[in-house]
């Protein structure tokens, strides 16, 4: 029951008349926490006068940050306000690496938090992504356990572009590597980085120990604590444990769920073909089930209680050990974003490359439903006849290249408007990845048009197998939107693919620092595909291919060349289809690679 303020200081005169100054100190007391709980109506919990006076500036010296952490936590009458530039202020791992390329920078973080949290979701609000934030830990670094990888049916699966329906762990398995590091992190194409699960090192820098600790604050408002709670959750004296989520395993994959691994179309090994590599449960996040009471926290990995902080009782969330590693849905109020829970930010409102609506990629939270522009597929506007483009692989390593294409479409209801060819690797700018585009209109007042167009890959482009993407406007504004897959459905040309490499040359100034064998491109080929290698010293090199019986099949070299980036034919127009391997040895170094032959 809250006391009003005239009350208590009538109450401190009398006290004060009767009794003496002692009694006033505790009146006082009262009166200070009634005016911080007061600003909370009774359905809501205050957070007001925790951590709202916060601030830090270090620098952090690991070679993969060298920048200074920079935050401050403080508040309003109504708000707990963040800033800070989302530098981790402890050790990470090596960023940029083969598995997550991106390199670690400042970000502009500015967010505002209730001070009075509430509930009103009782299975709670499905959030985060790339485009929002679920959380933010006390340094202002973003907590955010879900990623853009997809897998389809047929187990073709991208851990950047985000196709298909079967969503990737970042965490708890080992098929497939995002690159995070000993804070179960890693780092976006922004430079953004952030937390997908328990965030080691900072726990070790604010002294967790085995005790309950504050890490953050979600976006309803609520705290965030890691790892350790009360047994009971309402008493305070009882013994501190490790709390475990309710969440379970599966015993066997849902209906469609695919069991192998046949190729990995986007992200870090992009291009790659993976037969009978298994996908076992606990890869996908569809693997869990959640059971009520099978732990000690509810579905959004939260719960009820009492803590260091709040020794009244409020509902927080919990960082764990195991699935879902951090809650994936928010229970609490977060409406009007200030939070900064979960939106899909229009590509207008952020500043170009930042991940968006309408940059070409679907992938983090963007559906169909709340982003068409990139996810719909499908006819839903005009369609596509037919397209040709002519290049399937180009080299541009001397010089930009120009690739010319055709596409022809129709439209029943209305009159053709625009068009938009993108080609796109590594799931786009939001993962780490690129896109190019082409634009043009079609003739005034036509249903049925043929247009010619080029489209321009720069010098130097990335290697790999950039995917295409066409989206079609009519005047009424309907959109098509033909992703790789669709296009693939109706048999036309879905990828071109960049290799940079000049058979037999040495392409580079550079001496490389070790022996290496890079994978072939393209792969998978048909009949012909070139094979690079690096050299540090002038060295005998013998590459050769063995088939998947390890008969060898073809000596592609074998002989003494210079240091430097070599590359060598192999023709296999002579060999059957299937997998082969390809072995470089040198000195004390031998590697291989796996190739698929496709006729």
């Amino acid at each position: 029951m809250q006391v009003s303020n005239k009350i208590i200081k009538k109450i401190i005169t009398l006290f004060t008349l009767k009794i003496g100054y002692k009694m006033k100190y505790i009146l006082l007391m009262i009166m200070t926490i009634n005016l911080i709980y007061s600003q909370c109506v009774e359905e809501e919990y205050s957070t007001v006068g925790i951590l709202t006076d916060l601030s830090e500036e270090t620098y952090n010296s690991d070679e993969s940050v060298n920048a200074y952490s920079i935050y401050s936590w403080t508040s309003n009458d109504t708000s707990r306000i963040l800033s800070g530039n989302g530098i981790p202020n402890h050790e990470v791992g090596t960023f940029p690496n083969p598995h997550n390329p991106n390199t670690i920078s400042e970000q502009d973080v500015n967010q505002i938090f209730t001070l009075c949290p509430y509930l009103v979701s009782e299975t709670g609000v499905q959030v985060g992504g790339p485009a929002g934030a679920i959380a933010y830990a006390i340094n202002s670094v973003k907590f955010d356990p879900g990623t853009a990888g997809r897998c389809d049916d047929n187990g073709e699966c991208s851990l950047a572009q985000g196709q298909g329906q079967w969503s990737i762990e970042a965490l708890g398995h080992e098929t497939f590597d995002f690159g995070d590091d000993m804070n179960h992190a890693h780092v976006q194409p922004t430079g953004e980085y952030h937390y997908h699960g328990m965030p080691e090192l900072l726990l070790d820098l604010l002294g967790q120990d085995e005790n309950m600790t504050l890490v953050g604050w979600a976006s309803d408002g609520f705290p965030v604590y890691a790892k350790y709670g009360y047994t009971n959750a309402n008493d305070s004296t009882t013994e501190v444990t490790s709390l475990q989520p309710s969440w379970r395993l599966k015993t066997e994959g849902d209906e469609g769920r695919p069991d192998t691994l046949t190729v990995l179309a986007g992200g870090p090994g992009q291009g790659e073909t993976y037969p009978n590599i298994p996908l076992p449960l606990g890869v996908f996040t569809q693997d869990f089930e959640y059971v009520e009471g099978y732990g000690d926290l509810d579905e959004c990995n939260g719960r009820i209680g009492v803590t260091p902080e709040f020794p009244e009782g409020i509902y927080y969330y919990m960082v764990t050990d195991e699935f879902p590693f951090f809650s994936r849905c928010l229970k609490g109020d977060f409406a009007g974003g200030e939070g900064g829970g979960g939106g899909i930010v229009d590509c207008e409102d952020v500043p170009p490359g930042a991940p968006c609506c309408g940059d070409g990629v679907c992938g983090g939270p963007e559906t169909e439903s709340n982003c068409p522009i990139d996810c719909a597929s499908g006819n839903t506007g005009p369609t596509l006849l037919n397209f040709s483009i002519y290049a399937d692989t180009v080299n541009t390593s001397q010089e930009s290249v120009n690739v010319g294409y055709v596409l022809e479409a129709e439209d029943s209801d209305n009159y053709l408007s625009s068009y938009i060819l993108r080609l796109i690797i590594n799931g786009g700018p939001m993962n780490g990845g690129e896109v190019l585009e082409s634009t043009g209109n079609f003739n005034p007042e036509l249903m049925s048009s043929s247009i010619a167009g080029v489209i321009e890959i720069p010098m130097g482009s990335t290697e790999g197998q950039w995917n295409i993407r066409i989206i079609l406007m009519d005047e009424l504004d309907a959109v098509t939107n033909l992703g790789p897959n669709d296009l693939a459905d109706q048999s036309f040309q879905n990828y071109i693919i960049v290799d940079n490499s000049e058979l037999n040359q040495d392409i580079s100034h550079n001496i490389p620092k070790q022996f290496s064998l890079n994978q072939n491109y393209p792969n998978p080929f048909n009949p012909t595909t070139s094979i690079s290698f690096s050299v540090p010293i002038k060295s005998k090199v013998e590459i050769s291919v063995y088939d998947i019986m390890g008969n060898e099949v073809a000596i592609l070299l074998n002989d003494v060349v210079p240091a430097g980036i070599q590359s060598v034919p192999w023709d296999a127009k002579d060999q059957p289809s299937g997998i082969y391997f390809i072995r470089m040895l040198s000195e004390n170094f031998i590697e291989y690679k796996k190739a698929m032959l496709l006729k």
